[in-house]
């Protein structure tokens, strides 16, 4: 019996034991940490995955294979060749299904689903609702160690839509709003003039999972109305993946949904270019 996904963009802990042997299972984790300057370093979450991960699970390396390898920023958005060459090292062919999920609060998952669903419009992916916490709550068992041994997938993804806004873009547009990820306190310490601040964080209750009611709410205080087109960003991509992912969960349509990929890192990069700030 053919297995098909639940609709919307997420499965949960529940549906996903049911169904296990018949997704491929992707660990997107990364590590994060503070730095001695009191800004935050990422590295690859090899690591952590090796430590614990769902059981099946493979690894999806947002340094070495799931971002562009020699970009000018950390998790810049890879060509569809990449994203292809990386996801048939993982096992996956052009029919499977796939669910993302991470060990920290499911954006990074998210940005693996925006790209594949959004960018490249692949639509067999969902993400694991609360992540490897969700998992654990609900059924306990984990793997330590490499990834099970896979044969080599033969997915071939087409040309990648419009949806990821170059700087050039932002600098120049005024139709659509722009719409920040990031924490209050780093949003109001520097932002793209004009911004509204719709935290991801924020859109998660307290298991981790997206509180659809949140996300509605939020939209509302904002007064942003589906099917709006919104430009999402954040520091680099990653919690503008998650907050794409739950307002796609909260009925919004991904194709109204832009990523500004290169986000603060690229803004800031320029000095000459307007920042904002509320120190309030």
């Amino acid at each position: 019996m053919a297995v098909t996904f639940p609709s919307g963009p997420l499965v949960s802990a529940q549906w996903l034991a049911e169904h296990q042997q018949q997704v491929v299972v992707l660990d997107c984790s990364v590590a994060r940490t503070a730095a001695t300057n009191g800004s935050t370093a990422f590295a690859s979450g090899r690591e952590i995955f090796l430590q614990q991960h769902l059981p099946g699970a493979q690894f999806a390396d947002l340094f070495e294979q799931f971002s562009a390898p020699h970009a000018s920023f950390l998790f810049t958005a890879p060509d569809a060749r990449q994203m292809s060459e990386a996801l048939q090292a993982v096992g996956v062919n052009q029919h499977s299904l796939i669910v993302t999920y991470d060990q920290l609060n499911g954006a990074y998952a998210a940005r693996v689903w925006y790209l594949l669903a959004g960018v490249f419009g692949w639509n067999n992916v969902r993400v694991l609702d609360g992540g490897f916490p969700a998992w654990v709550q609900a059924q306990g068992t984990v793997e330590h160690g490499p990834a099970h041994a896979v044969s080599r997938g033969n997915i071939q993804l087409g040309s990648a839509q419009p949806m990821l806004v170059s700087t050039r873009q932002v600098e120049q547009q005024t139709r659509f709003p722009l719409v920040c990820a990031l924490r209050r306190e780093p949003f109001r310490q520097a932002h793209i003039p004009g911004s509204i601040n719709l935290p991801y964080p924020e859109l998660l209750d307290a298991a981790g999972l997206i509180d659809i009611g949140q996300v509605k709410s939020a939209l509302h205080d904002a007064q942003i109305t589906p099917p709006e087109t919104l430009l999402l960003y954040c520091g680099g991509g990653i919690n503008a993946a998650g907050l794409a992912l739950a307002l796609v969960a909260s009925g919004y349509p991904i194709t109204s949904l832009l990523l500004y990929d290169d986000s603060l890192n690229g803004w800031l990069s320029d000095p000459s270019r307007p920042v904002a700030s509320d120190p309030t």
